[in-house]
Order: C-alpha cells, then sequence, then structure tokens
C-alpha cells in the first residue's frame, strides 16, 4: 500500500501551497480537494498542475466542495438542474484527466431525516450510473464515499448502491464511520472488495478527528482486515488543519504507519 495525503488537511491554504507543503512531507500520492469552481479552468488549474509536477506528486483522487449540495442538485426531481450539475460534473472529471487522477470522491445525498424512498428510488439509481459511466469515458473511477451527514453514513444504503451499481466503487473514510455511529468494519463488511480509496484518520473519546496513531483505532486490525481483502492502492490522510501545529507532526505519522504502507 502507498501512503498519501489529502489538501484538504491544510485548508484554507490555496491549493497549490498545499502541494508544496505535501512536496516537503516526501509523499507522492495526493487526494486534490477542489475549494472553488474558478480552479477547476485555467489559469488557476494550470498552476495546479504545475505544482503537482514540479513536487513529484501523483494526483489519485478528486474531490469537489460542491459535494455539499450534492443531493439537490443530482436527485431532486428537477431535471433541468439535474442536466445542469452532469455538465458541472463532467468538467470535474475532465480536470481529474488533465491531472491524471484515478478516482473522483462523491459524497451525494444528505440525510434527511425519515427516508421516504422506501429504498434507492430508480431514478436516483440512474443518475449514480450516468455519474458512473461518465466518470469514465475520462478515465476515472466513481467512488461514493461513507459520510455521516450523508445518507452514506448507513451501511445498509452502500450494500443496496452495491448491489443495483455493480461498477461503483467506494471511498473509506474512518472518521466519518466514528461519527455516524459505526465501526469501520461494518463498511467492509458491506462494500469492502470494491474499496479503492481509503481516508485515513483517528479518534478517541473526545475528538472524532485526529491524526492517525493519536487516538483509539486498532490500525493493526484495520491493515490485517485490508490485507485480506487483498487491498493494495493508496491510503491518505485526512484530517483538519487544527489537529496538527507542524510538518513534524505529519512526519511522525509516516513513520508510524510505515510498517502498513510506504510513501
Amino acid at each position: 500500500m502507498q501512503l498519501g495525503i489529502s489538501t484538504a488537511c491544510f485548508y484554507p491554504l490555496p491549493i497549490e501551497q498545499a502541494l508544496d507543503q505535501i512536496g516537503k512531507l516526501g509523499l507522492r500520492a495526493v487526494e486534490i480537494f477542489f475549494n472553488t469552481e474558478s480552479e477547476y479552468f485555467d489559469p488557476l488549474l494550470a498552476e495546479i498542475e504545475r505544482h503537482v509536477q514540479g513536487n513529484g506528486l501523483e494526483v489519485r483522487s478528486i474531490h469537489p466542495f460542491s459535494s455539499a449540495n450534492e443531493g439537490i442538485l443530482l436527485f431532486s426531481e428537477y431535471t433541468r438542474r439535474t442536466e445542469d450539475a452532469f455538465a458541472q460534473y463532467q468538467r470535474y472529471f475532465e480536470t481529474g484527466q488533465r491531472l491524471g487522477a484515478k478516482y473522483f470522491t462523491f459524497h451525494g445525498e444528505r440525510r434527511m431525516g425519515i427516508d421516504t424512498d422506501g429504498g434507492i428510488i430508480d431514478r436516483k439509481l440512474k443518475v449514480y450510473r450516468r455519474l458512473v459511466e461518465t466518470a469514465a469515458v475520462y478515465g476515472l473511477t466513481f467512488t461514493q464515499e461513507n459520510v455521516a451527514w450523508c445518507r452514506s453514513a448507513d451501511p445498509g444504503y452502500l450494500r443496496e448502491l452495491y448491489e443495483n451499481v455493480p461498477e461503483l466503487r467506494y471511498t473509506l473514510d474512518i472518521k466519518q464511520a466514528h461519527r455516524a455511529g459505526q465501526d469501520w468494519r461494518r463498511f467492509l463488511n458491506a462494500v469492502g472488495d470494491r474499496i479503492c480509496n481509503i481516508h485515513l484518520n483517528d479518534f478517541d473519546e473526545k475528538q472524532s478527528c485526529l491524526l492517525p496513531g493519536e487516538g483509539s483505532m486498532d490500525y493493526d486490525a484495520f491493515f490485517a482486515a485490508l490485507a485480506e481483502l487483498g487491498y493494495d492502492r493508496q491510503v491518505l490522510i485526512e484530517v483538519y488543519k487544527d489537529n496538527f501545529s507542524s510538518l513534524n507532526q505529519i512526519r511522525q505519522v509516516v513513520a508510524r504507519l510505515a510498517p502498513y504502507a510506504q510513501p
């Protein structure tokens, strides 16, 4: 497995500056979290591309800032907005292709109280299939992340997607599982053989997000479970800027995770 990191760790530092910080860590695999629409276009995209190349980085995944609104953008019954959103996401896929990314990270619908769908209705499954197919045109694998405030917080929901959209893949985020009151094992049991991207973090009784190794997460058990599944892709550190005070803290994490994954 290859250890990497997300630019989200350095937010609100501009992406290109975050990439420079990552370059100093000696990590190569990155997920770029885009923070605004202008970053998908030149001249900013060209500047981001220059910093990726200048730091010898490999973009494994991209993550859109619009993830907070994907439910209303893509899954409502207002078809005109859905079509506009598909055009928007096609542009994001084009950006991923330009940067050489392999995966696209998606949040999907929010949890809005009682689910009246009685499962995932066919119209929404068609949206997923179209997203997966469109991303593939640009060489991207479309992945659904488990997110505590989204429907994807429920392993049963992910399993239903698993059964109805065979080409869909998954991103597993440890802290998001914890925030949803779920053990990470439930997500592995639901969709484990289709997980192709992982966000690494930690937690304890007081804090729901910490640097890996600074909380109560059992990484021996976690990486053993991944090995059993045959997982051999990237594992990406994804925390918040207030979870560390210096690059040295992240360097310590890299050393701590060395038995499981290498840069």
